[in-house]
């Protein structure tokens, strides 16, 4: 994760310095004509496909809220549905999450296979009795509500740029660099703002992709809602082997739980150590 943002830094930096390094040149044309042209265009076609992205981002944030919720309100149903058999629901859920988790994707459908039925299998086995009949049809309906969730997730969770796509908005964005190194005059404040624009461009470019292959909404869920879901579920946080250590926020009792790689966890007390589960 820090590489790729000290990388994507470098770039932008590179391409401001370049705004005083390239040598000045000019178009024997009004070149304020064509940078008003290209920017333009550009603009259109990459605000086009941010619109497109940020539908997909929006919807795929309102999936994962009822997806968790439906989930949160199994395993609390059950237990009065249930007492006996609801660690088992308990345990199906928990196993699900860190499914999900250790997918390290919002597009985990075809991953998550297994466990979803394994859910569905502890929820046939519980035992219901006359007076929980309407809570075990909520249960049934939550079910049905994550069976939706998840073909919808693993729609709006492709990526909808395509190649074709990419070269437009580089071909564009290229065009935007060539046109704005050419109003320099050699003076500082215009190859700072040459560099600027330059750094504004590639930015967007930076953003859309994010969007697009749910790199952004990865980085906002990824840590902080499963730690208000394992709450939710009175269960110690869960976190894959590789999170940086700053994400690792144990519960109110000072634990938390990490992957080994090899589908365990160890159970870490925040001021005793490790242990392996």
């Amino acid at each position: 994760m820090l590489s790729l943002y000290l990388k994507e830094v470098g770039v932008g930096a590179a391409l401001f310095t370049s705004a005083f390094l390239i040598p000045q040149f000019s178009l024997n044309t009004d070149v304020n004509t064509l940078v008003s042209a290209t920017s333009a265009v550009f603009a259109i076609v990459a605000g086009f496909f941010i619109a497109d992205a940020m539908s997909n981002y929006l919807r795929l944030q309102t999936l994962i809220a009822e997806e968790n919720a439906a989930l949160i309100t199994i395993v609390a149903n059950s237990k009065k549905i249930d007492p006996r058999n609801e660690p088992a629901v308990r345990v199906a859920v928990d196993a699900y999450m860190i499914a999900q988790l250790e997918a390290g994707t919002l597009n985990h459908i075809l991953r998550t296979e297994k466990e979803v039925d394994n859910l569905s299998a502890a929820l046939d086995a519980l035992q219901v009795s006359e007076g929980g009949k309407e809570l075990y049809d909520h249960v049934l309906t939550m079910r049905e509500k994550i069976m939706s969730a998840r073909q919808e997730i693993l729609l709006a969770a492709k990526e909808n740029l395509s190649s074709g796509h990419w070269i437009t908005l580089i071909v564009l964005g290229v065009l935007v660099v060539f046109t704005v190194l050419a109003i320099r005059d050699g003076g500082a404040f215009m190859n700072m703002v040459a560099g600027a624009m330059m750094v504004g461009m590639y930015s967007i470019l930076v953003l859309l992709r994010d969007m697009d292959n749910n790199r952004l909404l990865e980085l906002k869920l990824g840590f902080d809602n499963p730690r208000e879901f394992f709450h939710a579920l009175d269960l110690p946080p869960y976190y894959p082997r590789l999170t940086p250590a700053h994400y690792l926020v144990p519960d109110d009792s000072g634990t938390y739980r990490i992957g080994d790689g090899k589908g365990g966890f160890e159970l870490v007390h925040a001021s005793k150590g490790r242990d392996r589960s």
